[in-house]
């Protein structure tokens, strides 16, 4: 008896490695009637066979015929690897949490990718606000917390990643709604209550078209910048929010306009970049460039 169960394991495993060779190798696919004529077996059992084991491997079906996508299993291998090397850039606790989760949906993850994210550390603490204040989002219920010494109770909206750093974005209840944000690794004792709220979709376009934390709700302006050549790739590879690129001129550089909120959403990016930048309009924003430089001209300059 213990002979003819090995023996029908190993008959097993034997047809799967078999069928994987075929079914990978086949360009334009197979039946599942060939296959079962091929391996002398039910065509019952082969789709038994595909669909337990080879359906995660990028197995996909075109008409009567079947392959596997090797490509699929590649694509999503360094995806798995790529987020597991930015799980470890949120600190000990996170990677802790995370990549157990990742490696289940990917028995080797190797890391041969090397990410260097601006991001800072999530403790224990963060992690256990973030899932309550995760629900609150999504259930819409009003919360309660501290906040510098202070009790506030909010409407939470939204968990922003900005620039490196966590926020809660929200209406203040004591505040008439007013809207604000709050860093998160400053947020203590968050406390449900029994109070829901609704939110209308407007408000959710304008939290998808932010570029910073020093955005408003408050009627957007547009702001046209000069890019020139030697950082123009930077703007083509990743655009801000709202960004559109309204010309381009011979000497390699372009024109885009965007809508913020608040001067500080672009002048930070101004700063970093000059002087392969300008900014077109509008006059007030360009002014502030001007103003800033000049001065800090003057203290290096005595």
């Amino acid at each position: 008896m213990k002979d003819l169960k090995k023996y029908i394991a190993n008959s097993k495993l034997t047809r799967l490695e078999v069928l994987y060779e075929k079914l990978v190798k086949s360009e334009n696919g197979i039946t599942i009637k060939e296959l079962a004529q091929e391996l002398n077996v039910s065509a019952k059992t082969i789709k038994r066979d595909m669909q337990g084991v080879f359906e995660p491997m990028g197995l996909i079906k075109n008409g009567r015929k079947w392959r596997i996508d090797t490509s699929k299993q590649d694509d999503e291998k360094i995806i798995l690897e790529v987020l597991d090397t930015m799980a470890k850039s949120a600190g000990n606790s996170f990677y802790a949490k995370a990549h157990p989760l990742l490696s289940k949906l990917s028995q080797n993850i190797s890391n041969p990718i090397h990410t260097s994210l601006d991001a800072e550390k999530l403790e224990e603490k963060d992690l256990s606000n973030f899932q309550i204040l995760e629900q609150a989002i999504n259930t819409k219920t009003q919360i309660v917390f501290k906040y510098e010494n202070k009790l506030f109770q909010v409407k939470p909206l939204k968990l922003a990643f900005f620039s490196g750093f966590w926020y809660l974005l929200v209406f203040d209840m004591k505040k008439r709604d007013i809207f604000k944000k709050f860093y998160l690794k400053n947020i203590q004792n968050i406390t449900l209550t029994q109070e829901h709220f609704q939110t209308d979709e407007s408000l959710e376009v304008k939290l998808q078209r932010v570029n910073s934390i020093w955005f408003s709700l408050d009627k957007p302006f547009t702001v046209r910048l000069l890019v020139e050549e030697p950082i123009r790739k930077y703007f083509e590879r990743k655009p801000l929010n709202s960004q559109i690129i309204t010309g381009k001129d011979k000497d390699g550089s372009i024109e885009i306009e965007l809508e913020i909120t608040h001067e500080m959403e672009i002048l930070p990016l101004v700063y970093y970049y000059i002087p392969y930048i300008k900014v077109l309009e509008p006059d007030f924003i360009a002014n502030k460039v001007k103003e800033v430089i000049r001065e800090y001209l003057d203290q290096i300059s005595k």
